[in-house]
Parts: structure tokens; sequence; C-alpha cells
């Protein structure tokens, strides 16, 4: 594990020193298409059979509140990557922030069940090692689609492999409940995804359509939600308040 971790960072530092994109950039290099297409293919079918029933029946038969708390308790297993991520991006604040709202949630909030923490001025903050990354200038490298988990770009994929020693879950001694927690993760993740299933299945393009989807969304976490405009070439005649007064 050791190896393949040093050989994806170094692979990563050789992206983002000979790429050109910059970190601004939304769109994907995507060199494997082909090979990532039949992936797609394969993962769409594993979800339509298996996966999408499954989240589905979850969601159907769980009750919301209850759902939406054992979604709080599995995200906040995650909160060391969240901490490790902000440290690591200089955001020293939010660390003591987001180190607070995780003692708050562990005791308070019941193991995470609960969530006092947003409620004493705590917030949640979405931040992962590839978001670290992208702050340092490395570029994402190119798009991959994995099978079963989906895409990631190269940067993103050094960053989740890293990741899994800060996931609590992996710390736990009992492989029974390990194996439990982290199926619960998954299927948690796939039934908070079931609201954009009609999106993707009126896409023209399912395939450019999540590709893009998943750029834009890192773009968007990449900077705090307020990326700056994307310089396309062009400039605009008219302004934004032009086009809604119709003129």
């Amino acid at each position: 594990m050791r190896t393949l971790i040093l050989g994806l960072l170094f692979a990563l530092a050789g992206t983002g020193c000979a790429s050109t994109e910059s970190r601004s950039s939304a769109e994907a290099y995507d060199p494997f298409e082909n090979a990532n297409r039949a992936i797609f293919r394969f993962n769409r079918q594993a979800d339509r059979y298996v996966l999408r029933p499954i989240a589905s029946g979850y969601h159907r038969i769980t009750p919301d509140p209850l759902e939406r708390s054992i979604s709080k308790f599995l995200l906040n297993l995650s909160s060391p990557i969240v901490v490790v991520s902000d440290l690591l991006q200089g955001k020293f604040n939010q660390a003591a922030s987001d180190t607070g709202r995780f003692l708050v949630n562990s005791t308070i909030g019941v193991f995470g069940f609960l969530d006092p923490a947003t409620h004493l001025g705590l917030p949640y903050h979405e931040e992962n090692l590839g978001q670290a990354f992208g702050t340092w200038g490395i570029g994402q490298g190119p798009y991959l689609v994995v099978p079963i988990f989906g895409p990631f770009t190269l940067r993103d994929g050094a960053g989740r492999i890293l990741e899994l020693p800060l996931e609590l879950i992996w710390h736990i001694d009992d492989n029974n409940v390990q194996l439990g927690l982290t199926l619960m993760y998954y299927l948690d993740k796939r039934t908070r995804l079931l609201a954009g299933d009609e999106a993707l299945a009126s896409a023209i393009d399912p395939y450019v359509f999540l590709r893009d989807a998943y750029m834009q969304r890192g773009r968007y976490l990449l900077y705090d939600g307020e990326p700056p405009p994307i310089d396309d070439g062009f400039e605009d005649e008219y302004s934004e308040e032009d086009f809604l007064r119709g003129d």
C-alpha cells in the first residue's frame, strides 16, 4: 500500500508540473475516454440492477429522521479527514471549528446521530485531501472512472487513498462492525444521490453529463463555493443585468 501511495504521489506531482491546466479549469482531461466509457456502462448496469434498487428500498422503508441521523453519524466518522485537509490548506481557524464540531457531535450529539454543533455555530465544511492538493497547485491529472466507485481525477483518487487511514471506520477492531459500517457508508452515499438519477437518465450523453458535473463540483469545492469566472476567450457584449432585463 505504501508503494502504491508513493507512486501515485510522484505521478501526481509530475502531472501538476507538466500539465498546462490551471487551478480554475473546469474541463476534464480525459485521455482514457474509451476505457472510461466502457467502465461507465458497466457501472450503470450494476447500479440499475443492484445498487439503485437497494438504495431505493432503503430510502423507502427508513423514516426520514432516522435516515438523516444515520447520514450525520457516518459523516461524523470522516471528521478527521476534514480537519487534516483544513490544516494542509492553512485554514487554522476552520480546523479549530471542525475539531470542536467533531468533539461536540461525538459527545453531546451521541456519536454524531444528532447535530448540536451546527446550532452552536460550528457548521460542517466539506473538505478533502484532493482539495488540499489543488490549493498547492497540483494539477487534476486524467479523469478516471473506477469500477463501482465511479469518477475520480488522479489528484482526487490519490487523495482518497491517503484519506483511508484517517477514516475512523478503519480503526474499529471488530471486523463485522467495520464491514457493516463500510457497507452502510456506501449505501447512504448512493441513497443521497437518488435525487440526481432523473437528470442523469435524461441527459443526451450521460457520460459527459456526469463527467462535467463531477468537474464543476470539484472546482466549486476547491474555491469554497466562490469559483472565479472562467475566461473562455470571448468578451460578453451585454452584462448579466442587461440579459435579465431582456435587452
